[in-house]
């Protein structure tokens, strides 16, 4: 339960509609609360009525602690959630609760490549991750595969990103064939030498698990999970 969590009052700071149903939301950090990149936190909104049986939901910040505010992104889906609705009504100074930080996704020691997949939004946590490991300067191969049908969140700042490293390349694909087939190259190239990071909903997420253990013969152990539950 969130209430079992270290809890913390905060504020929003933004809350920007970026494209499609995709929204932007960055709360100040409360004193107190420290995260790794690749971490949960779960939201609350105090000031608002919602009438979800869940009152919280759980956000991956889209940036390391050392960008100074807390940077979540979510989308709605054609028909928001309760909390969602409510979501998209805070104005900036409004009370949020922060409960957390939760999960294991997190960087390994950087001495070996990373391989990260992401679908629609399951990008924020590795967002925070890609620019975490930029920041401490390694030279390993980090590619991002990076699929969605419509819009890809923070495409711009990977593009910049894949400009300014010449270890990180990014590779924007917007089916399931060209998923696989990027996975695939990547698999034939690193095999157990890297670490996978997958994100986004479980039935992607167990899908491309499935795909590299079996047709790309990656160790389970190689392979980090983050999972997105609902909207």
């Amino acid at each position: 339960m969130a209430t079992d969590l270290p809890s913390y009052q905060s504020e929003v700071l933004s809350l920007t509609h970026v494209a499609n149903d995709y929204y932007e939301l960055k709360v100040k950090i409360p004193a107190g609360l420290h995260w790794q990149s690749g971490q949960y936190i779960r939201l609350g909104l105090p000031t608002k009525a919602v009438t979800d049986q869940k009152k919280v939901r759980a956000l991956s910040p889209a940036a390391p602690e050392e960008a100074g505010y807390l940077q979540l992104a979510t989308r709605t889906r054609q028909t928001p959630s309760s909390f969602k609705t409510q979501l998209l009504e805070l104005q900036p100074g409004e009370a949020v609760t922060i409960y957390g930080p939760l999960g294991n996704f997190t960087l390994p020691t950087l001495d070996h490549p990373l391989v990260m997949f992401a679908s629609g939004v399951g990008i924020t946590p590795l967002r925070a991750l890609i620019q975490d490991a930029l920041s401490q300067k390694t030279t390993n191969p980090i590619e991002l595969i990076f699929t969605a049908h419509d819009y890809h969140l923070y495409q711009a700042d990977f593009e910049a990103w894949a400009a300014q490293h010449a270890n990180f390349h990014l590779h924007i694909v917007k089916n399931h064939q060209a998923a696989q087939a990027a996975l695939l190259a990547t698999t034939q190239h690193y095999g157990n030498t890297a670490d996978y990071f997958l994100s986004g909903s479980e039935t992607v997420v167990d899908a491309v698990q499935t795909f590299l253990t079996t047709t790309g013969a990656i160790n389970a152990d190689q392979i980090h999970r983050d999972v997105l539950y609902g909207y």
